[in-house]
């Protein structure tokens, strides 16, 4: 659920567009800034956690195919920069320039070409992200952490 919540203080009001339920406190967007006798004026800046940014990302990387599972990086828990609680399978790093980097750790299936995959996986992530977050992302990173076994019989899923 989406709620809207106005802050005041002196004479200057600014009003945020709250998420509560599965994303409660995943983030807050600042839609309108107010100061004395009723001005208005858009705000420019939104703030979306990393852990939303890493659920988009996790969903586009699932719409390929080839993709089987998404995997846990063995790095996440020691990881310095890979501290978010988002879906297992996704890295999200802010970069000195303001982007994100995004590293994507999947479990391919069994004849899959990988330079494709990648570059799948990078249209559909960026494209993702730019339609939901009007967003654009720095380095997308595809690690391949395993390939299913040719007799295997595989479903999509989180591991």
């Amino acid at each position: 659920m989406l709620t809207l919540e106005a802050v005041c203080g002196n004479d200057v009001y600014l009003i945020y567009l709250k998420a509560s339920g599965m994303y409660a406190g995943a983030w807050t967007l600042p839609v309108a800034l107010g100061g004395p006798m009723g001005e208005h004026r858009e705000h420019e800046s939104a703030t979306v956690s990393h852990a939303v940014v890493a659920t988009y990302v996790a969903d586009a990387a699932r719409s390929v195919k080839e993709v089987v599972a998404l995997r846990s990086s063995p790095w996440r828990s020691i990881s310095p920069w890979s501290r978010d609680a988002g879906p297992a399978g996704v890295v999200v790093r802010e970069t000195d320039s303001g982007l994100l980097d995004v590293g994507v750790h999947v479990c391919l299936a069994w004849g899959s070409v990988i330079p494709e995959v990648a570059a799948k996986v990078e249209q559909a992530v960026r494209e993702h992200v730019r339609a939901l977050l009007d967003m654009e992302l720095g380095a997308i990173t595809l690690f391949v952490d395993d390939i299913t076994d040719p007799t295997e019989v595989t479903s999509p899923q989180e591991v």
